[in-house]
């Protein structure tokens, strides 16, 4: 009990350091139960809760939340899916700039104002980038799918730049599968447009000025396993996630699990495998001290003979 309570301690220590992270929008809408990570923590998500750059905000199946930021810009998250803040302007920028989410798996639909916000959200199979637009972005193993709504969307190959990108205007359809560019048709097949949420069929709610002024925090609900970040750690951010998970070996069970496969974390080997201590020397038997030799007599009896 006392080791929970102590593990606790240090999870909210971290989250409080984490804190210091940039306010970078409000969640506004939740259905289901959809959690957040922040530093090495599970929060659960409640409207109101506001996010900072580096939260990881994951919707189990069925589940949906929705985060308005600063700059007037949406994103609605359903799952299966996990969405990565990567860098986001914050509240008080005098500038805006570009932002850029992490999309692992799911659906997300996203919207952005002119000359207000830009959005980029990468993926493992290449990024959506939008200035006044609207569009449907999904995600799975097997590729990635864009549909644009209004505006026009870049849809950039993985390791291009924007200069290089594919423009995708309103009504059309941008995908790419591993090993393949990305290609536009003139509108989403069918099975994409069967298969979109149903609430992405209508514009996003925009419902930030209710959340004004007040502001939620999340409730904690656990430390996160090693199995449930490894997504992270062999992603495009592994250097922010190795460093930002390495206080967690000093927990048993996570260090365990991480010498279970020690060369995939050979920045953790170190710590979670320590070089065995020296073999202890032990220092020879001390000999049993001898007893003094008996004195020699001076007398002796008549009948001995002298020596």
């Amino acid at each position: 009990m006392k080791i929970a309570r102590f593990w606790l301690g240090c999870s909210c220590l971290l989250a409080t350091t984490t804190c210091l992270s940039a306010d970078v929008g409000t969640v506004t809408v939740v259905d289901g139960k959809p959690r957040m990570l922040r530093g090495t923590a599970w929060y659960k998500l409640a409207e109101g809760t506001v996010v900072r750059d580096t939260d990881v905000l994951d919707a189990p199946d069925g589940a949906e939340l929705q985060v308005e930021f600063a700059d007037g810009g949406a994103v609605s998250l359903t799952g299966p899916g996990a969405l990565y803040v990567a860098s986001i302007t914050p509240r008080d920028a005098k500038q805006s700039g570009a932002a850029e989410l992490f999309l692992t798996r799911g659906w997300v639909k996203f919207a952005t104002k002119a000359n207000e916000s830009r959005l980029r959200v990468r993926t493992p199979l290449g990024a959506a980038s939008a200035a006044n637009a609207v569009a449907v972005a999904h995600v799975v193993p097997e590729g990635i799918e864009v549909f644009v709504e209004t505006g026009s969307v870049k849809c950039l190959d993985p390791g291009k730049a924007e200069g290089g990108a594919t423009d995708t205007k309103a009504g059309e359809f941008c995908s790419r599968t591993p090993g393949k560019p990305f290609a536009i048709s003139g509108r989403a097949p069918s099975s994409f447009v069967a298969a979109l949420p149903r609430q992405f069929m209508d514009p996003l709610p925009i419902r930030a000025a209710k959340f004004k002024n007040a502001s939620v925090e999340p409730a904690l609900d656990r430390e996160a396993t090693l199995a449930e970040v490894q997504v992270w750690l062999a992603g495009p951010y592994r250097a922010a996630f190795v460093k930002r998970f390495e206080p967690r070996l000093a927990d048993p069970s996570f260090q365990a699990a991480v010498s279970g496969n020690a060369k995939a974390y050979p920045e953790w080997t170190p710590v979670a495998q320590p070089p065995p201590a020296p073999p202890k020397v032990e220092p020879p038997p001390k000999e049993a001290p001898k007893a003094p030799p008996e004195p020699e007599r001076k007398w002796h009896w008549p009948w001995e003979k002298a020596k």
